[in-house]
């Protein structure tokens, strides 16, 4: 087995296993009642001929954002992470980083060497997922608190993908007031936002106000 994986195996899979998270391959998913999704992923990086070079970080996608990515679709197909509105990078304590000194993003880097320091590390990423990553990550599935985190452009790890309108229409467009919502788009459209996402949020609006 990869020695990646077996680092996976041994110590990211209880946690997260044990916080609800479902895996295939080196991603794990959970996802809420409403169809909102969290991905956490396992990242290899072909940096260094000497360690094995990874990144761990969450991907946040609320389902109007993915019903907008596939809108071509009847029946889109399961979100993944290619769909996130909002990321969050696990960074690694300065013992286990590949390049502790550096800025981001290669600061958001971990490492490890066969065997090593395989074990060390991987118990240091076990104890970022339970102690940091987790907690922070998993109250984003509800949307009005991943909406007061990107009403900014946030820090402390999360990034917001999209400006803060797009944002703020795909968090609440299918729970807030059709008339708000509404006048959000209105200014979305007046700043010269993407049109298709200008017309899906149009649509999708018209159809709660229909009752569709």
């Amino acid at each position: 087995m990869n020695p990646l994986d077996t680092l996976i195996r041994e110590h990211v899979v209880p946690v997260m296993k044990a916080a609800g998270f479902a895996k295939k391959g080196r991603t794990f998913r959970l996802a809420a009642p409403n169809g909102d999704h969290l991905f956490m992923q396992v990242w290899p990086e072909a940096v260094d001929p000497e360690k094995y070079v990874f990144d761990v970080f969450f991907s946040v996608v609320p389902l109007p954002q993915w019903a907008f990515l596939n809108r071509e679709y009847a029946n889109p197909p399961t979100p993944d992470a290619s769909g996130a509105l909002a990321k969050y990078e696990v960074i690694p304590p300065a013992g286990v980083a590949h390049q502790p000194d550096s800025e981001m993003p290669f600061r958001s880097r971990w490492a490890f060497s066969e065997p090593e320091t395989r074990e060390g590390c991987g118990r240091e990423l076990a104890r970022a997922l339970t102690e940091v990553a987790l907690p922070r990550t998993v109250p984003l599935l509800d949307r009005r608190n991943l909406l007061a985190e990107t009403r900014t452009n946030p820090n402390d790890g999360l990034l917001r993908l999209k400006n803060a309108t797009v944002s703020e229409i795909v968090l609440r467009v299918d729970d807030d007031p059709v008339a708000d919502v509404a006048a959000l788009v209105d200014k979305a459209e007046a700043d010269g936002e993407f049109p298709p996402f200008v017309a899906w949020a149009r649509e999708r609006l018209a159809r709660r106000a229909a009752g569709a």
